[in-house]
């Protein structure tokens, strides 16, 4: 209880004039009576001590109307012998300060001390929102409404709480003031406190702070419209179909996505005060099926491109003659290409998808390894690359092997790129897809008997497609401890360069040391991250002309030479790469003490 409280020698209910009770409306009527005779200007100590007591007993009053109601219960079967009127509370529930009891004779207080007025309050704080509301019309609401709070009508509780119940019904109703509702609010207090008139009127409080939290939420977005086009398309109270060629690039969509989602789990009154509901779920709908996108287009061109190569490459191996003129089989693979990414993008045949979806969620069930590291269900291409890139260093293979090797390493690219959509959307595609064919040309030359252009290409395109795996760490993701990551770094970092002096040495056939280096260089890009730009990778555009140098006194299986070159070129440019790693996690140990 408050200083003002115990400073007193009466209880709280001697103070404010009335019984003990735990109903909040005769605490806030005795308090209204007993400020007609206590006023703050005659009597300042008299005052705070009956508003001390108001306050601890308004506050406590549901705890006061339960223990009165076990103490009613307690006394039942005393009350054939105890009369009503000297039963009383134990002083302990009822917040008694004073040491003193009062005497049973003590005469009640006289009724004029009171202070009763015989108005009606719910027609007098009718007549005192008009007059507000008259108010509001011709003054800011922010300046004039606190000095009307403080009007000598409003002193009186019950017409305070009746005018309280008017601002309420206009609050959760509509065509109210946005001023004069955040006014009302303010000095109100709803937003701090509002547990009473939720009591009473749970359904207006309700509606009330609703509506109120919907018009912050919108002013929120209002103000962020300039900056995010989602925002400024769902203000506009616009169908899908008036943003159809914007739905088609998929930044905005899924702007938009993300957009409804929150307006649809963080601010939900929003959307159904201010916004139009059948509308958002028309939006809703429009973004979340899939559809073709720029990106998609994009990425059309690129399998497109990719899959001509293929077909070229497996033909040619296995002899097959084409259909003339050559640009007939583009169109055909880029008519493959296109229906193949409008199938995926707008989910059709949708039971096809479904199984396929069924089938990963099974695998990951059964292999416990998959749940541990979700990461290795996009990286199982990698070892089927490995086997089929070492295969193709077989001397004089077969035309059998030749194709089986052709068409595994073709499968291999399609299900890298698949895997790989996250990285390569769109544009980033055919970028990937002209390095790879620029380092094809320059790497393969024109192509022997051993490999030609368009495998080369393959080659090329997995392994830069692991490169770019690698800047993510796919040490890490493969389950590798970080501890062992130096030594492991280091062991390979020897092994390279034993490899590259058997160049010189010729204690290996060409085949097997080509193959050898080949595996070496991709087990190290699981170790080092690729970084490609311009300040980290410019070293790696010299590696195919160290390697022109290192091969130059090469003479075994001159038909083994392209495959040695690309051997040699991804050991030179990863491990460059993987020396640069140790270098930045040395620097790093020394910027930071007790790091080693």
């Amino acid at each position: 209880m408050n200083d003002g409280m115990h400073q007193g020698q009466r209880s709280l209910w001697d103070i404010l004039g009335t019984e003990p009770t735990g109903d909040e409306r005769a605490i806030k009527r005795a308090y209204a009576k007993q400020l007609k005779v206590t006023r703050p200007d005659d009597d300042p100590a008299a005052f705070q001590q009956l508003r001390d007591a108001y306050e601890y007993a308004l506050r406590n009053a549901p705890m006061f109307a339960v223990q009165w109601q076990e103490q009613e219960q307690q006394q039942e079967p005393q009350e054939e012998t105890i009369a009503p009127e000297t039963q009383a509370a134990p002083a302990e529930l009822w917040g008694v300060v004073a040491q003193e009891t009062v005497p049973a004779n003590m005469p009640s207080p006289a009724p004029e001390l009171w202070g009763i007025v015989a108005i009606d309050p719910a027609e007098q704080a009718a007549g005192l929102w008009h007059e507000l509301m008259t108010l509001a019309q011709h003054h800011n609401a922010a300046d004039m409404l606190p000095g009307f709070m403080q009007g000598e009508e409003l002193l009186n509780l019950d017409v305070r709480e009746e005018f309280e119940l008017c601002a309420l019904h206009y609050c959760a109703s509509e065509g109210y003031d946005l001023s004069l509702r955040q006014a009302l609010f303010d000095i109100l207090g709803w937003n701090e406190d509002h547990a009473y008139l939720a009591r009473r009127q749970p359904e207006l409080m309700h509606n009330a702070m609703a509506r109120y939290r919907a018009d912050r939420s919108y002013a929120l977005f209002l103000d962020n419209r300039d900056q995010h086009r989602g925002i400024a398309c769902l203000l506009s109270q616009q169908p899908p179909s008036a943003y159809g060629r914007q739905l088609f690039d998929q930044a905005f969509t899924e702007e938009v996505k993300d957009l409804l989602r929150t307006v649809r789990w963080h601010h939900p009154e929003m959307l159904v005060y201010k916004l139009d509901e059948d509308l958002f779920q028309r939006w809703e709908h429009a973004v979340h099926s899939k559809r073709y996108f720029k990106d998609t287009a994009l990425t059309s061109i690129g399998l497109g491109c990719a899959l001509n190569f293929m077909l070229a490459t497996i033909a040619g191996v296995a002899r097959l003659q084409l259909l003339q003129p050559q640009w007939t089989n583009l169109l055909l693979c880029q008519a493959l290409a296109f229906t193949l990414m409008a199938m995926h993008a707008f989910s059709w045949p949708a039971p096809l998808f479904a199984r396929w979806q069924s089938l990963k969620e099974r695998s990951v069930e059964s292999l416990p390894v998959l749940r541990e590291r979700p990461a290795l269900l996009y990286l199982a291409w990698i070892v089927p690359f490995l086997v089929v890139g070492v295969l193709y260093f077989i001397p004089s293979p077969g035309n059998a092997l030749r194709i089986a090797t052709t068409s595994g390493l073709c499968f291999a690219t399609l299900i890298a790129g698949a895997a790989s959509r996250s990285l390569l959307t769109g544009r980033q595609l055919l970028y990937m897809v002209g390095l790879t064919l620029f380092s094809t040309l320059i790497i393969m030359g024109k192509g022997t008997s051993a490999v030609n252009g368009n495998e080369g290409m393959m080659l090329s395109f997995c392994a830069l497609m692991l490169a770019i795996r690698a800047k993510e760490g796919l040490y890490a993701a493969c389950g590798g401890t970080v501890v062992m990551l130096p030594r492991l770094r280091m062991a390979w970092i020897i092994g390279c360069i034993t490899l590259i002096l058997e160049l010189y040495l010729h204690l290996l056939p060409a085949a097997l040391l080509g193959a050898a280096l080949f595996a070496w260089s991709c087990i190290g890009m699981l170790l080092a991250p690729c970084e490609f730009n311009v300040k980290a990778g410019w070293p790696v555009a010299l590696a195919p002309a160290i390697t022109s140098f290192i091969l130059v006194h090469q003479q075994d299986a001159t038909q083994m030479q392209p495959l040695l070159r690309l051997a040699v070129v991804l050991a030179l440019a990863v491990l460059y790469f993987t020396v640069r790693s140790i270098y930045q996690s040395y620097r790093m140990s020394l910027s930071k003490p007790g790091l080693s």
